[in-house]
Formats: structure tokens, sequence, C-alpha cells
């Protein structure tokens, strides 16, 4: 009996020990300042190009950061001294429209981008490097089904479908690239999803061969979100540069951070390329210049 009594009394004994460590705290995140926000990844395709400008907000902000409005920006190709200028579409987007079948972007071509608002002024630089094309997209049966492609007999409906990448390296340099997959015109946006890499070796691709991106690995997309018949896949390989591969790093750890666990890092301040020339506001964000090529298949 007393066995019994004694471990009663200490099983109660550990529930008050850990019902006393239980609190809430209130974290109070005192508000910082305001920053400019410049998304700048602009490409060489005649389609209308995008400067996209907005301010910083509070952490713990439910609403979408404020647009920015009344900016001026421009682009100078410093290589042949050309200048574009973004026109305001009265929502924070600044847009270049080339005219037909022409571009603003031009291979080892180096661009300057030129924002100035409400007094201040900034610039970033960019080198625009050679992309690759998408000599073939097949589909798996499955995610992480590396070697088995989809039969021809196959007549299950609906059929899921998993894109997977063929290309071909740029030999003697280092490239750096960005795969960007759509469905049906919607990108594959979220974190985990960026495919990013330097071409260096290992099982990114060896220099002018075959290049296998991190994420074609497991799957250019997750298990949840699959193709279906009738879908159509569109793949783009889009060129950045050293310093851009490690900015989109970082951003992908930050933006994942939550997901770490033990691996987690410290949240910190992303790096940006914007320089403030003139002004007191700060500015973040990130400017690039690259080539674009894509390849786009249906799912039958």
């Amino acid at each position: 009996m007393w066995e019994i009594k004694k471990h009663t009394i200490l099983y109660f004994v550990i529930i008050a020990l850990i019902t006393s460590c239980t609190s809430i705290i209130q974290v109070t995140v005192p508000n910082g300042a305001t920053l400019l926000v410049i998304d700048a990844f602009l490409d060489n395709s005649s389609k209308p190009q995008t400067v996209r400008i907005t301010t910083s907000a509070n952490y713990f902000s439910e609403v979408p950061t404020p647009a920015v409005l009344g900016a001026t920006v421009g682009l100078t190709d410093l290589t042949n001294s050309k200048t574009y200028t973004f026109t305001p579409d009265g929502k924070g987007n600044y847009i270049y429209t080339p005219v037909t079948n022409d571009t603003m972007g031009y291979v080892n071509h180096k661009y300057q981008l030129n924002v100035s608002y409400n007094g201040n002024v900034y610039n970033a630089v960019s080198t625009l490097f050679p992309t690759i094309p998408v000599d073939t997209i097949l589909f798996r049966i499955s995610q992480t089904d590396i070697g088995g492609k989809l039969p021809l007999s196959d007549t299950t409906n609906p059929r899921k479908y998993f894109p997977d990448l063929v290309a071909v390296d740029i030999p003697v340099q280092n490239n750096y690239y960005w795969v960007k997959v759509y469905k049906n015109g919607v990108f594959y946006n979220q974190p985990g999803q960026m495919d990013f890499f330097e071409n260096s070796g290992g099982v990114f691709g060896i220099n002018g061969d075959t290049i296998q991106p991190p994420n074609n690995f497991f799957g250019l997309i997750d298990n949840s979100h699959p193709y279906y018949r009738g879908d159509t896949c569109l793949i783009q390989i889009y060129s950045t540069d050293a310093n851009t591969n490690d900015f989109l790093g970082q951003l992908q750890t930050q933006m994942t951070n939550s997901q770490a666990g033990l691996f987690a890092v410290t949240p910190q301040n992303v790096k940006t390329n914007i320089q403030q020339t003139t002004g007191t506001q700060q500015a973040i964000g990130w400017f690039n210049m690259g080539a674009i090529m894509s390849k786009s298949v249906i799912a039958k």
C-alpha cells in the first residue's frame, strides 16, 4: 500500500512541476525602420519585365506589404549605353514592355538598375550570363521513382505525372541556374520547390555534361501537387551569377527555417545588392539580369 501511495504522490509531484513550468510569454517585437524592398529579377524574353517595389512591414503583420507608388525606375545597358524606362501600374509594379519580337536583355551585357523614390536614389548592377535549353521533359511514375517512366500502356485515370528534366550544361566555365516549373501557367513557388544550383560538379552535374538539379533527384514538384492528363508542364532554366545563387540559398533557408527543427539557424537579414547613393531610407532586395530558355509539354 505504501508503495502505491508513494508512486501516486510522485506522479502528482511530477505533474505539478510540469504544469508549473508552463506559462504564456508575450513577446513584444519593436517596430524597425521602414525599408524600401526592390524585387527585380529580369530576363531576356520579349515578355513584359516587372520591377516590384514595396516597403517592409511589422513582423507579425498579416496584410500584404505596402506598395510603393511614385517611384522612378529605369534600366541602363552599360555595354551599349541604352536606357529603358519602366511605367508604374499604380500597384507597386513598374513595367517595361519590349517592342514586338525584341528584348532588352543580351548575353554578356552588363546592366544597372536605377530607382529613385522620395528623394532617395538606389542602384544595382548585374551581368546577364547565358543559360541552356531544356532538352527533354519526361514524366515519372512517382515523385521519388527516378528510373521509372510512365509506360504507354498505363491507362490509369486520373493518372499522376511528375516531371523529370534533361539538359546539358555549358562547358568550360562555371554557370549558375535557377529551374522554374509551372503547371498550367501557375508557378510552383513554395520555398521547398526553389531549384537553383552551380554546375561545378557532384550530383548537380559535371561541367559541360548533363545537369542534375538538386530537386530533380527527389522530384521537381512535391508529391501533393502532381500533373494530371491534359495539364501543361512548362520548365524554364534562368541564368544567375554566384552572388544571386548565394542570395537564393539564404532566402530559402530563412523561409524554411521554422520547419528545420533542430537544424534551424539564427534568423538574420537576407543580403542585398541594392546600393543607396542618396537619401536616408535604406533599401533591401535583389537585382538579377538572366537569360531564360523554356520548354513545355502536355501530359497525355
